[in-house]
């Protein structure tokens, strides 16, 4: 059964009144209401069957919901309680003859907010209506407060998230930035210790020495050569260190290394690392066979483009080397090119040479 409309001249929203949803079959009681109610400004719904005031109280904007007191005591006031869980800001009002006082109790135990005694009541009802809409306004009026707090904490929730996550990189970073400062730190001052320790070896052997100890001091234990340039592309073993097999021979096995790696090495300006050792061991036999199953790093020091000594590392692939110890070999690699160069220079100073002879012609000599 569609819904009986009753309209009026003034629309709710222009009036800023109410909106009601009258339930009840056809009456004096309900049309007096209807007229009362329609007459001070407000829209009014009627419907005679309990379940289709369920499709309007879904589908419209109801503020107060009227049922007859002469319609079914079950149907009705269940549609009270109905109305007051799924839609709370809706007031409800029964309206017909004299109550009972136990009438009286159950609407109110069921939600209803007045009951109003037609007609007795008919020239209090908009001091009472007016009462019960601005209570609904009220209402509405915290549910949308509530929204916007909801909303606004929703807002601050997602900014909370967001700057979070911004703190935690911005945490990440300077933790990422400190640990690399440290290491900058770290380096300097090991640079710092190096240098002033090789500074004052004027001696080529003895400067190699150092610079091997130290080398092992902060990398570990691990077998070394050191191959000096001795002419044109050839190098021989200047210093070494036998860690892995004390109880051998290693020159053999380090000249051999050497015709093999020093001339690539002489023009290489970085820091290598080679691991495919055991494939080579494999295939050059003989003495190099040893280096099976070890990882090699290597190095050179130049001054300008002339290649002053090669540096090779080697170790067993499990232990191998790592990023720290590449960082650790190309810092120290500088400082140990500088100081070749500087015994370099102070030894080719050192040479007892002839001095220039005389530029003129001249050679007679004065009485």
């Amino acid at each position: 059964m569609e819904p009986l409309e009753y309209t009026t001249a003034t629309s709710t929203k222009a009036t800023g009144l109410g909106s009601f949803l009258i339930v009840g079959p056809a009456s004096c009681d309900r049309d007096r209401l209807v007229a009362n109610l329609e007459a001070q400004g407000y829209s009014c719904c009627v419907n005679e069957s309990v379940e289709t005031a369920y499709e309007v109280l879904d589908g419209g904007s109801i503020d107060i919901l009227a049922v007859a007191s002469t319609a079914s005591g079950a149907e009705n006031m269940q549609l009270i309680r109905d109305t007051q869980a799924s839609h709370p800001c809706i007031r409800a009002i029964v309206y017909g003859g004299r109550p009972t006082p136990e009438s009286v109790v159950e609407a109110i135990r069921s939600g209803a907010s007045d009951w109003i005694n037609l007609p007795g009541d008919t020239k209090r009802l908009p001091e009472r209506v007016a009462q019960i809409i601005d209570r609904v306004q009220a209402h509405r009026s915290r549910e949308e407060q509530l929204e916007e707090l909801t909303d606004t904490c929703r807002q601050l929730s997602e900014a909370r998230d967001e700057m979070s996550g911004q703190v935690d990189v911005l945490c990440s970073d300077l933790a990422s930035a400190y640990r690399t400062m440290r290491e900058q730190m770290s380096d300097v001052a090991m640079s710092s210790e190096f240098k002033a320790l090789v500074s004052q070896e004027l001696d080529v052997e003895d400067m190699l020495r150092t610079s091997l100890e130290y080398i092992l001091q902060k990398i570990g234990p691990t077998n070394a050569v050191v191959y000096l340039k001795e002419g044109e592309d050839q190098y021989g073993v200047g210093a070494y260190v036998n860690y892995q097999w004390q109880e051998s021979d290693l020159i053999p096995m380090l000249n051999d290394l050497s015709g093999i790696l020093c001339r690539p090495m002489s023009t290489e300006r970085e820091l290598v690392r080679f691991d495919d050792t055991t494939e080579f061991a494999e295939q050059a036999g003989g003495s190099l066979a040893q280096l099976d199953g070890s990882q090699v790093v290597s190095f050179a020091c130049h001054r300008g483009d002339e290649c002053l000594a090669i540096f090779v590392l080697f170790r067993d692939a499990a232990t191998g080397f790592d990023v720290k110890h590449a960082t650790l070999l190309d810092v120290l690699r500088t400082i140990i090119s500088e100081q070749l160069s500087k015994i370099i220079r102070i030894h080719k100073r050192s040479k007892p040479e002839w001095p220039d002879e005389p530029a003129g012609d001249n050679w007679d000599i004065a009485a």
